[in-house]
């Protein structure tokens, strides 16, 4: 070997030296922060260019993960459906029409589980469906329907809430009930009017209009912090409301679940064809039926392109997206025949497929599709691992990396890792419950790009202050 050939090998271990104690540094100065001493962590950073793992501490620690179980989720669907995968939902008339308009039977709306029927999130105009659906009984001739609306879910939901998430949660929009049929993201809002600090506001109005009860507990607080939150259980009408919210704000809104949507959409499809001019006889339900040849297909919805809607789910760590999603795995791949059954289908269905893909997923611990159960476990080894196939393996690998929000700019992380610095741009993933702080996705630096997890559990101290140790680490890596 030649003296300069020495020289540059010196030279290169030197820098590699420097490269990975300066790693070292910014590694240890995050897992020894006070904050951490009674902590799980989990961190792992690979390069995806040489594949080699720059940075790692319990990569194999089984952790909650938070909303950045929607990775898996979301990634599952794109590889399971493929990124044009589309949603239908199918309007059926079920009976005679005889010459006089008169639809001897009842409507019937059939779900596939398509989350987007009536979405802020990806229509411009929500309620378009229903003048499309009236449309099509229109052209069929209907002006009369004698025994109602029906809501066909199949399978039968007897649990379409997961049996993981806890009491607090059940109620609220984000921990919508899941079935083969969404409307209006499964969500309605609470209109309040809140007086001085230390009375229970008034509620003003319910939009949409839900068949519910509510037991109102709220107190108006001197300070602009919104505690409030909405606690009720699927086949129970009651709701109750708790917390606080500002004081003196005359039109201030809080989210709940919609009960029941299948039933919900069939009798606010039925009340509007009758505003339009259509009787409807008999009542709105939801029912278990099979499509026969004699039942006439009126019209068919079709949702966005799946690549829109894991955009979305991803964007806005939207829980009724991400659950949709994975209820749909277990009833499109699996034998499941009741709702009861699915989510646990589903996870080993997800479980199976990316072992098929050299995955290891024997540590992981899938309860649902949100992350929103304080059950699930999984690692950032795990999160990782997956992060580099749909790099370097997927065909949607540039619409999945699409559907994670820049960092410093949009969606759930536009507030988290705001540099100066022009080199470093980030996708990333964030999820967050009690206790929890978790990110995961793509960074670019010093012109090289790292797929990368890091998970905290049972943090001390504030969130804001974790938030800004793992920016820095991300920063100094």
């Amino acid at each position: 070997m030649t003296k300069i050939k020495i020289l540059f090998l010196f030279l290169f271990l030197i820098g590699l030296s420097f490269t990975l104690s300066a790693q070292n540094a910014a590694l240890n100065t995050f897992v020894k922060s006070s904050n951490l001493k009674y902590a799980g962590v989990g961190i792992k950073i690979v390069d995806l260019n040489t594949r080699n793992t720059v940075c790692k501490y319990n990569e194999n620690l089984a952790l909650i993960p938070a909303s950045t179980l929607k990775l898996l989720t979301t990634a599952s669907a794109l590889e399971i459906f493929g990124e044009r995968y589309r949603y239908t939902t199918d309007l059926y008339a079920v009976g005679n029409i005889n010459e006089t308009g008169t639809l001897d039977g009842f409507l019937l709306i059939r779900g596939s589980g398509d989350p987007t029927l009536g979405s802020e999130y990806l229509n411009d105009e929500p309620k378009s469906f229903l003048k499309d659906w009236f449309m099509a009984v229109q052209n069929a001739g209907i002006k009369r329907i004698t025994n109602g609306i029906s809501a066909c879910n199949n399978p039968d939901c007897y649990e379409p809430v997961s049996n993981k998430w806890i009491l607090e949660d059940i109620g609220n929009y984000f921990a919508p009930e899941i079935y083969s049929i969404s409307v209006f993201d499964n969500t309605y809002r609470l209109y309040l009017r809140s007086g001085q600090a230390g009375i229970t506001p008034e509620i003003i109005k319910v939009e949409p209009q839900v068949n519910l009860i509510f037991k109102n507990y709220l107190k108006t607080a001197s300070n602009n912090m919104d505690s409030a939150y909405i606690r009720g259980i699927p086949f129970n009408p009651e709701r109750s409301i708790y917390g606080t919210i500002p004081a003196k704000n005359s039109d201030f809104i809080i989210k709940g679940s919609i009960p029941q949507p299948p039933v919900f959409l069939a009798e606010y499809f039925k009340n509007y064809l009758i505003e339009n001019g259509i009787y409807v006889g008999g009542k709105a339900e939801g029912m278990q039926r099979n499509i026969e040849s004699s039942d006439k297909l009126l019209k068919v919805i079709y949702s966005k392109p799946l690549s829109e809607i894991i955009k979305v789910t991803n964007f806005k760590s939207n829980n009724h997206y991400a659950e949709s999603l994975f209820f749909t795995i277990g009833k499109e791949k699996t034998n499941a025949t009741d709702c009861s059954y699915i989510p646990k289908q589903s996870a080993e269905y997800m479980k199976g497929f990316w072992e098929s893909k050299g995955i290891n997923m024997s540590g992981a611990f899938i309860y649902d599709g949100s992350g929103l159960s304080p059950s699930n476990a999984i690692s950032a080894g795990l999160l990782t691992d997956l992060l580099i196939y749909m790099n370097k393996n997927s065909m949607y690998s540039e619409t999945f990396y699409n559907s994670l929000p820049e960092a410093g700019k949009e969606g759930t992380v536009q507030n988290f890792l705001k540099t100066k610095k022009s080199d470093v741009t980030a996708r990333i993933k964030s999820g967050s419950i009690n206790n929890v702080q978790s990110y995961a996705g793509y960074i670019n630096k010093d012109g090289k790009k790292y797929a990368f997890a890091i998970m905290v559990n049972n943090f001390t101290d504030s969130r804001a202050t974790l938030k800004k140790q793992i920016e820095d680490f991300l920063l100094n890596f």
